[in-house]
């Protein structure tokens, strides 16, 4: 029995030295054209253009970037919980600046929820830039308006993650929101969410939980993919008094700006 035990060590190194060791591949990085095919030319130009693609729709009118039924994507659902009577969508790719980025790198730009106020927008009415949010702060819960400091960057990104923040708007005031972060096989999404309503003047003009932009953000072959949709939904006597779209829109390229800085930072 002793001579068994002494002899099986060498046969056994022998059998698992030839054996073949099979490894999990890496994740291969979908495409563009994988996640939203049969883009035109016109509209992928934009896609990679500075600003991105944006197109603003409203109810009982149909979106215009659609992603594939098998990307796992459907932004367009998840706002249609809220019944919104306006709609924002935006596409944009930002190309790797040298340094590959990955899922990490996203989870970190959104949560930089301080450096939101440092964006503004061009009114061309006034010829000068002009900022939507002029402070932003994470805070305690939706019952605690405490301010909490952002986290430092991680280099894990948890299945799911809450956090409640607030931005003083220019024109409505301090706005409170919810954000949720999922992570997926691919990409990352931020869903915000009024928890709060939201007035115009000290007039309420949206009741609580009737606003919600969703960000969803994927490594692909081309660069970072952010694909995004914002919906509102506000009464016609208001709708007709402010143009909702433009406003959603500014707001919306806020966030595109402010995620790219934060990209952009990672690779520099």
């Amino acid at each position: 029995m002793i001579l068994f035990k002494k002899a099986a060590f060498p046969i056994l190194f022998i059998f698992f030295s030839f054996y073949p060791v099979h490894t999990i591949p890496a994740l291969q990085l979908r495409s563009l054209d994988e996640i939203f095919p049969g883009l035109d030319d016109n509209l992928k130009s934009n896609v990679f253009s500075e600003n991105g693609y944006k197109h603003s729709f409203k109810r009982n009118e149909t979106q215009s970037i659609i992603p594939n039924p098998d990307s796992g994507i459907d932004l367009y659902s998840m706002v249609m919980e809220k019944n919104p009577s306006h709609f924002v969508e935006a596409l944009i790719v930002f190309p790797y600046n040298g340094t590959p980025l990955g899922i990490p790198d996203a989870y970190n730009a959104l949560g930089k929820i301080g450096n939101i106020k440092n964006y503004s927008y061009i009114n061309r009415n006034r010829n000068m830039n002009m900022k939507v949010y002029e402070e932003s702060t994470r805070i305690e819960s939706a019952k605690k308006n405490k301010p909490v400091p952002d986290p430092p960057p991680e280099d894990t990104v948890p299945a799911y993650e809450q956090i409640f923040l607030v931005l003083k708007d220019r024109y409505f005031g301090n706005m409170y929101f919810r954000g949720e972060m999922t992570s997926s096989t691919y990409g990352l999404t931020f869903n915000l969410t009024n928890f709060k309503a939201i007035r115009y003047f000290l007039i309420p003009v949206m009741k609580a939980e009737k606003f919600c932009a969703i960000l969803y953000l994927e490594p692909v072959k081309e660069g970072m993919l952010v694909y995004c949709m914002a919906a509102v939904d506000i009464p016609n006597f208001f709708a007709s008094r402010i143009n909702i779209s433009g406003s959603v829109e500014r707001r919306l390229n806020v966030f595109i700006d402010w995620l790219k800085d934060g990209l952009d930072n990672k690779q520099s």
